[in-house]
């Protein structure tokens, strides 16, 4: 666990294919059969998956990282949430269109001064964040540690899929899902979790889902039996990588926290110099509660 901790930047391919290597060896050492697949569509994306023909469930995390997001737009996440996806552009559009055009047209200087705080920590888009402990590292533990338990309980009805480019558009996982459904590989039945930013400072189990779920509460039931409390949230748009898989009726689980606007929630520290510690801890208790659910319903 400690070289996957200590690899923190994958952006480069010589980075990635460094950190693909760890999961390789950590997967093959519990006795799984991987593979590395390529893919090509606008981006290189290479994904590492264990074997399994006719896998029941599929669980998914996403190892690539991403860069450092301006401090309004984190601001802007506090406010509103990742779940009001549709009202945080309607936000965006009103600051951009309306409030500094108009403090531009009569303050000049002021104006000019809101649109370099504005426009130029955009430029930190271009720059790879080191720090990675929730963000793209806590799901890949995530799905190490569950690959371990599975193993320890006989569970086989599995497989895991470990995806690149998820920062980039997802398109490291939505070619694994053509992959699949091209090779007959995944049922209409198969069940897909996607496990994303569960090791940081949020508190509340979040499960978000695209499209409908027959399986989402099923786990909200066993994660609130174990946290207190788990939230269900439907979202338009994408926020991670069950959204490729969201006609499977996809989840994902995140840990979150409440906005300052009602009945939002938005992830602490993602995409900064913050994101920097992660709770083990935490990730082992949903693991035991996932691989209870494998158990008793697997």
């Amino acid at each position: 666990m400690k070289e996957i901790l200590n690899i923190k930047k994958r952006f480069s391919r010589n980075d990635k294919n460094k950190f693909l290597k760890v999961i390789e060896t950590e997967l093959t050492e519990l006795g799984y059969e991987v593979e590395k697949k390529n893919f090509w569509r606008l981006l290189s994306s290479v994904n590492l998956e264990t074997k399994n023909d006719n896998p029941e469930y599929i669980f998914v995390a996403h190892y690539d990282t991403g860069t450092i997001m301006p401090f309004w737009m984190n601001w802007l996440m506090k406010l509103v949430g990742i779940n009001r996806q549709i009202l945080m552009i309607i936000f965006l559009v009103v600051f951009i269109k309306i409030l500094i055009p108009f403090v531009g047209e009569y303050q000049p200087i002021v104006g000019e001064i809101l649109s370099g705080l504005f426009f130029i920590p955009l430029l930190l888009i271009l720059v790879p964040n080191w720090n990675n402990y929730d963000d793209n590292t806590s799901g890949v533990i995530s799905l190490l540690k569950l690959a371990k338990k599975f193993k320890e309980n006989g569970l086989d009805n599995s497989k895991f899929i470990f995806v690149d480019n998820e920062e980039l558009g997802l398109f490291g996982s939505a070619a694994h899902k053509r992959y699949l459904e091209k090779n007959n590989l995944i049922s209409k039945n198969c069940k897909v979790i996607s496990i994303d930013c569960v090791g940081g400072r949020g508190e509340i189990p979040l499960i978000v889902k695209n499209s409908s779920s027959d399986y989402s509460k099923i786990f909200q039931e066993a994660i609130k039996k174990e946290f207190n409390e788990c939230k269900v949230t439907r979202m338009i748009l994408p926020a991670s990588d069950n959204f490729s898989f969201k006609k499977y009726g996809a989840i994902n689980i995140s840990f979150v926290d409440k906005t300052i606007i009602p009945n939002g929630y938005y992830i602490k520290d993602i995409h900064s110099y913050k994101d920097g510690q992660i709770d083990l801890e935490k990730i082992d208790r949903l693991c035991n509660i996932v691989t209870k659910i494998m158990i008793n319903k697997g």
